[in-house]
């Protein structure tokens, strides 16, 4: 079967490199939110050629307006389904938006340009190099007629770049999923991960009073009072530096939590006027042997003590978004059947790690579905100026989803 499968794959090069240009070409780039229907419309089309029954559920109105969603596209999520009359379902998971285009490309990014087995092009790698891989692994065993033992169902959503939560959060909190077994975006090649970080985004507001920058002295300078505030959270970040996840990670350092002060900094508007108003975010990373109660309550407690020190100042936070870490063991079902088709596709062990960065994993597990994150990341570039993937990545991926449906019972 393996041999088989592979043959097929490795035949599909043409089509994949089709497919990956196709879809890099409809630039999705999040924010706004552009060309959704365009996307979804080119998914659907290749999925009903494929044989599956699909569907389009719109995200509704009064879910953006919570997110703040106000502009782009219409925010529509595409399911597909293989019913194999099995017991239990795979649900494979894919986000079609793209990050915006920063920095000086060599390539233009959205022309999807193939050079020495590498396409490049916005969202190439994250991820429409992987949605190639999946979509072409469910077409191989159609094709071959090798019915698997389980349902599987794809679902390919809008808004991950910006949280997910108007995409597939809002796809799982309502019900419109089935799975027993989740794959999301995740680690690639011989690697896959069980879960991810936990995130808290926070800005921290300090208040001074306004005065004449030709006498100071009648003013507050709310800008010192936020130096004073980072200098407090330097220390925690420094304490919490100590910490360390039991969990494997692809790169050792982050195994410790993190957090980054002045991301964003807004504060003042005249050069000669002292500021009566100046505010820094956090971003703070959870390893999953910590609690979201803890983090507030710790960046909490570095602002009454900067508070009491200098007293002259008054500060507030705010929370602007939270998720605590998630995690499965790795060695749930779902992780070994990732990792035996690594295994035999890479001929190499597999490796689970955990992931620094938070993906779309994290809502299924929420619920209770073991899942693991894998993607068509062999050798290639993301979220950076001249992005790609390669196209043996991304044929070598498909070969392990294809495994993996045919082995997952």
């Amino acid at each position: 079967m393996q041999r088989l499968i592979s043959n097929y794959i490795d035949n599909k090069r043409d089509y994949a490199i089709r497919l990956v240009r196709k879809l890099v070409r409809i630039p999705t780039v999040n924010p706004p939110g552009e060309n959704y229907e365009e996307l979804v419309g080119a998914l659907d089309a290749e999925l009903r050629r494929i044989g599956l029954a699909t569907r389009k559920i719109e995200t509704p109105k009064p879910v953006l307006e919570k997110n703040n969603i106000t502009g782009g596209s219409r925010r529509i999520n595409l399911i597909a389904d293989w019913d194999n009359a099995g017991p239990k379902t795979l649900h494979i998971n894919g986000h079609y938006d793209v990050v915006p285009v920063t920095g000086k490309w060599r390539f233009p990014p959205f022309a999807a340009i193939v050079k020495n087995d590498r396409i490049y092009g916005r969202g190439a790698e994250d991820m429409k190099g992987t949605i190639t891989a999946f979509l072409l692994a469910v077409r191989a065993l159609v094709a071959l007629k090798l019915k698997p033992k389980v349902n599987v169902q794809l679902s390919f959503c809008p808004d991950e770049e910006i949280g997910g939560m108007t995409g597939f959060g809002w796809l799982v909190k309502a019900g419109k999923i089935k799975a027993d077994f989740g794959m999301t975006e995740g680690l690639g090649y011989d690697c896959a991960s069980c879960g991810n970080k936990g995130i808290l985004w926070a800005r921290i507001h300090c208040f001074g009073k306004t005065a004449h920058g030709s006498l100071p002295y009648k003013g507050i300078n709310s800008f010192n009072g936020m130096l004073a505030c980072c200098e407090e959270l330097k220390s925690l970040d420094k304490r919490i530096s100590r910490r360390r996840t039991r969990f494997r990670m692809q790169n050792d350092a982050d195994r410790h939590p993190t957090m980054v002060l002045g991301g964003e900094i807004d504060g003042g508007k005249k050069a000669n006027v002292i500021p009566d108003k100046t505010q820094f975010s956090i971003d703070r990373r959870l390893i999953p042997e910590e609690t979201l109660v803890l983090a507030r309550r710790e960046i909490m407690d570095a602002i009454k003590r900067c508070s009491r020190r200098h007293r002259k100042y008054r500060f507030k936070l705010e929370i602007t978004a939270q998720d605590g870490p998630v995690f499965v063991d790795p060695g749930e079902k779902i992780c070994r059947a990732v990792g035996d088709a690594i295994e035999k596709i890479m001929k190499k062990k597999a490796r689970i790690y955990l992931m620094p960065g938070g993906t779309d994993i994290r809502y299924l597990i929420k619920k209770g579905i073991p899942s693991v994150g894998y993607s068509a990341r062999g050798i290639g570039r993301w979220h950076s100026t001249d992005e790609f993937i390669c196209v043996k990545s991304i044929l070598d991926a498909a070969k392990v989803y294809a495994l993996t449906i045919m082995t997952i019972l």
